[in-house]
């Protein structure tokens, strides 16, 4: 399983490294003003949601899979494999960007505080593992071509959602107030939720793949 890991980081080296430089470009940018500090966290987003679904085209121009199935690792270590390529996606490009905009506040370029912006990255990383959670047995099913409009239709889906919630929030928009205990338990109980979803996408996929003819 480790070693489609790192083919998978091979394979897409050069993209991997194109897209953060991406985020090292836009933190860049929001130093100067031209753009706010949140856009770091869609680009973890975007990076995210891109970088699986081309591994998954890869392989499926070159016909991968009959091979890796075949291999010591199997089934279940190619879909592990993807999952675990994923995560690690997710994590270094979070990381970048929780570091950049952690450096923007400290310089006092953000309008935001520091523990605001770091809030915003983590959000935007536990939305995208959210979204390959709904995504990746698509990607693992019916390949990369295929999935490709469920995969767009799901981030415009979410993405568009909270847009179109901030701007009635602020056209004055009255929500339902929440128990503060409630409020405050809500991060904790978004990450749960995020995690087991992304663990049962995980067998779904398995009893998938283990099913798909070659």
């Amino acid at each position: 399983m480790i070693g489609l890991v790192y083919k998978d980081c091979m394979t897409l080296k050069k993209q991997l490294t194109t897209l953060l430089m991406f985020l090292v470009v836009y933190g860049a940018l929001t130093a100067t003003g031209v753009f706010d500090v949140s856009i770091l966290g869609v680009l973890v987003a975007v990076m995210g949601m891109t970088i699986p679904m081309s591994s998954v085209a890869l392989d499926d121009a070159a016909r991968w899979d009959r091979y890796a199935v075949a291999t010591p690792a199997g089934r279940r270590g190619v879909v592990a494999g993807k999952y675990v390529f994923t995560l690690l996606v997710i994590v270094i490009s979070s990381i970048i960007a929780v570091v950049l905009m952690v450096a923007l506040s400290l310089a006092g370029l953000s309008e935001q505080t520091l523990s605001e912006n770091v809030v915003v990255a983590l959000s935007c990383a536990a939305v995208t593992l959210l979204l390959n959670a709904v995504i990746l047995p698509f990607l693992l099913k019916y390949g990369a071509e295929k999935a490709r409009v469920i995969s767009m239709t799901v981030f415009v889906v979410i993405f568009g959602g909270a847009l179109l919630l901030e701007n009635l929030w602020e056209k004055g928009m009255v929500l339902p107030e929440l128990p503060a205990g409630l409020v405050q338990a809500l991060p904790v109980l978004f990450c749960i939720l995020t995690v087991g979803a992304f663990v049962v996408s995980y067998f779904i996929s398995l009893g998938i793949y283990d099913r798909k003819e070659f």
